[in-house]
């Protein structure tokens, strides 16, 4: 009997010595816990944007990218260049505890926006999930997609509106595609301005182009920039910075933005981006050419 028992003691000693993550599984070898923080469940809201670059671009891509975004662990995520709903579901179900919200709105090039959302820390409000801008696919070849979601803890509300803006190609077109860039980028601050001139937004995504004056061609984004009262580039410390920390690095650039309303200014605790690729040697193959962007609100 004495043997069971120092037995079955020894037992629970190991099992309860293992690290786990926020959720209460064990974590403890994670791939990515050398080189990416996990965040803690408490008063912070934490958004990511992340674009997954042709998802799922490889038959490992969803485990390795589960893996990567359970142990980061924030609240909500915001995806780009996703080929399917079901890829997305089959993402989310790999992850304890987080949903899938995925546009059915026109896309180009098979890639599709949509979240994934910590359905213990985050609430998705079914009554306010739009498709912006569906008739205008030239200016908007990805139609902006949008849900409102509430923080369980602080009861906070907030619009989120995923944008992937298009991309640069041929170099005798890119006159034009800056052109369009800059005209969604006037389309979608005239329709906060004159809709939801007193809501908590956030507009975040693959933009396609810098926000920094030095290293854009054209200030692509100067109605928002010029309007500093009423909106603000939450990661514009990361585009004026090192490309260390710069979400293309193929390029380099810095082009996946978080653009905040001034609801938010006070509310504002740090914007960074998540360097997955400093301890995952395959982060390119498996997941994304992208690195994620998150900013992280105090909202106790």
């Amino acid at each position: 009997m004495k043997k069971s028992l120092f037995f079955l003691l020894t037992f629970w000693f190991i099992l309860g010595s293992c690290d786990k993550d926020t959720n209460g599984t064990v974590n403890n070898d994670s791939p990515f816990a050398g080189c990416v923080e996990s965040f803690e469940p408490n008063d912070d809201l934490e958004i990511v944007t992340f674009n997954l670059e042709n998802f799922p671009k490889s038959g490992n891509t969803i485990m390795h990218t589960a893996e990567l975004l359970q142990h980061l662990n924030a609240d909500v995520v915001a995806v780009q260049e996703i080929s399917s709903e079901g890829a997305l579901v089959e993402l989310a179900n790999q992850m304890t505890g987080w949903e899938a919200v995925f546009t059915t709105a026109p896309t180009s090039y098979g890639q599709s926006l949509g979240y994934l959302v910590k359905a213990t820390e985050v609430e998705v409000l079914d009554d306010f999930t739009q498709a912006w801008f569906e008739e205008d696919t030239y200016n908007f070849p990805r139609t902006p997609f949008v849900i409102k979601v509430r923080h369980r803890e602080s009861g906070m509300e907030t619009l989120l509106v995923n944008l992937h803006l298009k991309a640069s190609g041929d170099p005798e077109e890119e006159a034009e595609n800056v052109g369009r860039r800059r005209v969604a980028s006037q389309m979608l601050q005239e329709y906060l301005d004159n809709n939801h001139p007193d809501d908590f937004v956030i507009v975040l995504g693959d933009f396609n182009d810098e926000i920094n004056e030095e290293k854009t061609i054209d200030d692509v984004f100067s109605n928002f920039t010029e309007e500093a009262e009423a909106y603000r580039f939450a990661d514009a410390t990361i585009a004026d910075g090192s490309e260390d920390l710069w979400s293309y690095p193929s390029w380099p650039s810095h082009i996946d933005h978080i653009l905040i309303t001034d609801e938010w200014f006070n509310y504002l605790e740090s914007t960074t981006t998540i360097r997955p690729d400093k301890c995952f040697e395959d982060y390119e193959d498996f997941i994304s050419d992208h690195r994620p962007v998150v900013a992280i609100f105090d909202v106790d």
